[in-house]
C-alpha cells in the first residue's frame, strides 16, 4: 500500500523547468553592432529587457563618415554621435553604450592591409567584451546585414567567428535580427530590408506599446542621422503596425560528427 501511495506522490508533482534562453530574467544581455543608431533596429526589446535585466550595446564604429544631413565628417560627428547614442541609452534604460571606436568601412578606404589589421583587432576587443560581461544572450544581425551594410554583415560575421572558434555556442547563446516580407514593405522610405525566409525565424518575441514608446523617443536623439520628417514618418509607420513582434533564429551546432555530407 505505501509503495503504491508512493508512486501516486511521485506522478502527481508537477515538473517545472525554466528555460533561459527563451526568457530572459536578471541576467545580461548584450546587442552588439556596427554603428551609433544601429540599436533602433531593436530598440523597443532593449526597453523591455532593460526593466528586469542589464542591457550592453556595444557599438563598433564611431560613426565618422555616416550622414546624410549635411554634417561635417570626421572626428566632430564621431563625438556628435556618440553623444546621440548615450542620450538613446538613457531613454531606453540601457547600460551606457561600449564604444569600440573604429572607423566606418574598418579602414577599406585606405587599403586591405589596414582592414585586416582593423579585424583582427576588433575580433580580439569584442572576445574580450564577451568574457568580461558573461551574456547570457547575445544579439547581432544576421549575414543578411539589415540592411546589407558591409559594416553590419563585418560584425555579424566577426561575432558569429568567436563564437565558433572559442567553442561559446551553449556557453554564449547568439541570436540573429530577422526581418521577413512585411518589415521589407513596412521601410521602402529607407530604402527596404534584408529579409529572411520565415521558416528559419523560430523565435518571436512580442514588446508592448509603452516599450514602442520609449524606442520611438530614442530616435529622436539621432539628429544627425534623421531629420524631423523622417523621426515623424517612422513613428507614424510603426504605428500602423500592431503586431509588436520581432523574430530571431539562434545559432545552433549539432555535437554530432558525421563521415559523409
Amino acid at each position: 500500500m505505501l509503495k503504491i501511495l508512493y508512486t501516486i506522490l511521485i506522478i502527481s508533482i508537477p515538473i517545472f523547468s525554466f528555460n533561459y534562453k527563451s526568457e530572459p530574467k536578471n541576467k545580461v544581455i548584450l546587442a552588439i553592432f556596427a554603428h551609433p543608431d544601429d540599436e533602433t533596429a531593436i530598440a523597443q526589446l532593449l526597453a523591455k529587457y532593460s526593466k528586469d535585466n542589464k542591457v550592453y550595446v556595444i557599438i563598433a564604429t564611431d560613426g565618422r563618415f555616416g550622414t546624410r544631413r549635411g554634417f561635417p565628417t570626421g572626428d566632430s560627428l564621431a563625438a556628435l554621435r556618440q553623444t546621440e547614442s548615450e542620450c538613446a541609452a538613457k531613454i531606453l534604460g540601457v547600460q551606457p553604450p561600449v564604444f569600440l571606436g573604429f572607423t566606418d568601412g574598418f579602414d577599406t578606404r585606405i587599403g586591405l592591409a589596414a582592414y585586416f589589421k582593423q579585424s583582427k583587432k576588433l575580433k580580439e576587443m569584442l572576445r574580450k567584451k564577451i568574457e568580461e560581461l558573461q551574456p547570457g544572450v547575445i544579439i547581432t544581425f544576421g549575414p543578411d546585414g539589415d540592411t546589407g551594410h558591409s559594416d553590419h554583415r563585418m560584425v555579424s560575421n566577426i561575432t558569429t567567428e568567436i563564437i565558433l572558434k572559442e567553442g561559446w555556442v551553449e556557453r554564449f547563446p547568439l541570436y540573429y535580427l530577422g526581418w521577413i516580407k512585411k518589415d521589407d514593405e513596412k521601410f521602402k522610405m529607407i530604402g527596404g530590408l534584408n529579409t529572411v525566409n520565415p521558416d528559419y525565424l523560430n523565435i518571436s518575441i512580442g514588446f508592448s506599446d509603452t516599450d514602442e514608446e520609449k524606442a520611438m523617443q530614442s530616435i529622436k536623439c539621432y539628429k544627425s542621422q534623421l531629420s524631423e520628417e523622417e523621426i515623424n514618418e517612422w513613428i507614424a509607420t510603426e504605428k500602423k503596425d500592431s503586431s509588436n513582434t520581432f523574430y530571431f533564429r539562434q545559432l545552433t551546432v549539432s555535437g554530432k560528427r558525421r563521415t559523409d555530407f
